[in-house]
């Protein structure tokens, strides 16, 4: 008897346990996977080299439809975005791609689920930088070494009067003390001469560039400028897509030399309006050569004073004349260099004073940015 009790027991206990087990699996098997209408959101940032690419990633909270991205305070570095929705069916407008170049600190987004229920979320960039928001470019040149090398990159010599002495080293073109230090010298007999470009790097169509300068060093034959050149040839070789050159140097004079070079204005040597101008500066000291360019006119200025001016004739036969290349379909690139003249037949910096050797040209900072609307 006692042992039918106790066998009996036991079988209750184990019908117990498999009943519960089972209710466990029941349970787990029908609970719901919650789904919502923006599940990942990340914004992704050119990295330290030209073909890496990384992603910050938001974290959202889906009781605030709150997304908050940390790190960016320059928004101008972001070059893409990317996101998942709750479904295939589910639509996000506006479309945030259409932030880049124009992100705020916070943009709202809404999420539209197959059923036509919105959500509203709201993208935050919790260290954006008001005071960056306009800057397309900047560079002050804070760390000692090589320039930054997503950014830059050393000018190749070649054959043109400007570099055919560029030593394609850092030995010439390197930062120190807050400052980019291009030189040009003689070693062992050979010229070396310092220059550094943003080509492939970075070029913009329509925008205000200043760079801050000085030339401390500039013997005879010394050919220090801060220029640009465009990233494509949309009229043609040079100089029919343009050149656009913010400040040049030669033979100790007491001027600098803003200049643009077109087929208009060379080829054709059409020079109304006129192409150039010549400023008397302090330009041993620390100076800023600005250039403001929209669709109808380069502006320039030193110091905050403007300098010059060249506008957009609005030919009928632009397309001949060559005019006006500086279209939004013809971004620049950014170029500074200290260049060495020699004895060639039309260099115009002249004859090289070995003597008095090396010729030392100071870059403080670099910002391009945004023209006011």
């Amino acid at each position: 008897m006692i042992k039918r009790k106790i066998l009996l027991l036991l079988s209750m206990a184990l019908m117990g346990i498999s009943s519960i087990a089972c209710s466990d699996d029941e349970t787990n098997d029908i609970t719901p996977q919650k789904r919502y209408p923006l599940t990942t959101f990340s914004v992704a940032v050119k990295g330290t080299q030209a073909d890496n690419i990384s992603y910050y990633h938001g974290k959202i909270d889906q009781t605030t439809h709150r997304v908050e991205i940390g790190y960016i305070e320059d928004a101008n570095i972001i070059t893409g975005v990317d996101y998942t929705l709750m479904s295939e069916g589910a639509t996000i407008s506006p479309d945030p791609k259409k932030f880049i170049g124009e992100w705020n600190k916070e943009q709202k987004v809404t999420v539209t689920t197959e059923d036509n229920q919105t959500t509203t979320y709201t993208i935050v960039l919790t260290k954006f930088d008001e005071a960056m928001k306009n800057i397309l470019f900047f560079d002050n040149f804070s760390v000692d070494g090589n320039p930054d090398p997503t950014k830059w990159v050393l000018c190749k010599k070649q054959s043109s009067d400007w570099n055919d002495e560029m030593s394609e080293s850092y030995d010439q073109a390197y930062v120190k003390d807050g400052k980019l230090i291009l030189k040009a010298e003689k070693i062992n007999g050979e010229y070396k001469a310092g220059g550094i470009e943003s080509q492939g790097k970075f070029d913009f169509t329509f925008g205000k560039i200043e760079v801050k300068a000085r030339i401390t060093s500039y013997p005879n034959g010394a050919f220090p400028a801060i220029w640009m050149m465009p990233k494509t040839s949309v009229y043609g070789g040079w100089p029919q897509s343009g050149e656009i050159d913010i400040m040049e140097h030669v033979k100790q004079e007491s001027v600098i030399h803003h200049t643009i070079h077109t087929h208009y204005t060379y080829n054709l040597g059409i020079k109304d309006p006129t192409n150039t101008a010549q400023v008397t500066c302090d330009y041993h000291d620390w100076n800023i050569y600005t250039v403001e360019k929209d669709e109808n006119k380069l502006t320039f200025f030193v110091n905050g004073q403007e300098t010059f001016s060249y506008s957009n004739q609005n030919l009928e036969n632009e397309a001949e004349m060559k005019q006006w290349p500086f279209t939004n379909e013809n971004p620049f690139y950014i170029i500074l260099n200290m260049g060495l003249g020699g004895d060639r037949d039309g260099s115009w910096a002249g004859p090289i004073d070995d003597d008095n050797l090396p010729a030392i040209m100071e870059i403080d900072y670099v910002k391009v940015s945004k023209l006011d609307k």
